[in-house]
């Protein structure tokens, strides 16, 4: 009896956390977003333009880069949903010493589970 029991009590707990699992939607990232070090930014678009299509990231200050940049600082670009929780972006590098912008990789992007932040480069964001 002792067995039956914690074998209902383990397939209860299975089926819980299997309805408590969050699904994402390309969309989930759309949205003002909030950084850990104070930058404000909005992403626009993932899952309103074509399959594949490209989001746009608005940022603070002078065309989108943030006026509190001293050596350098980062925008995503293209964000794609790739599945699950992840997005991909371009991420784009400035340095306004030199007034020199350059590609700088593909970044990943995850976002937590409740929907609330996501982490990117290094960074938090969280829902604004």
């Amino acid at each position: 009896m002792k067995t039956i029991k914690t074998l209902f009590l383990f397939v209860g707990m299975l089926v819980s956390s299997a309805t408590m699992a969050q699904e994402f939607n390309k969309k989930d990232i759309n949205g003002m977003w909030k950084r850990s070090d104070g930058l404000i930014i909005t992403i626009s678009g993932v899952g309103t333009f074509e399959e594949g299509g490209n989001a746009l990231v608005f940022g603070v200050g002078n065309s989108g880069w943030s006026q509190s940049c001293v050596k350098r600082c980062w925008k995503f670009r293209e964000i794609q949903y790739k599945e699950g929780n992840q997005w991909s972006a371009n991420n784009k590098m400035y340095m306004p010493t030199g007034d020199y912008t350059k590609d700088d990789g593909i970044v990943t992007i995850k976002m937590a589970d409740d929907k609330k932040s996501f982490t990117a480069g290094g960074f938090t964001y969280y829902k604004y």
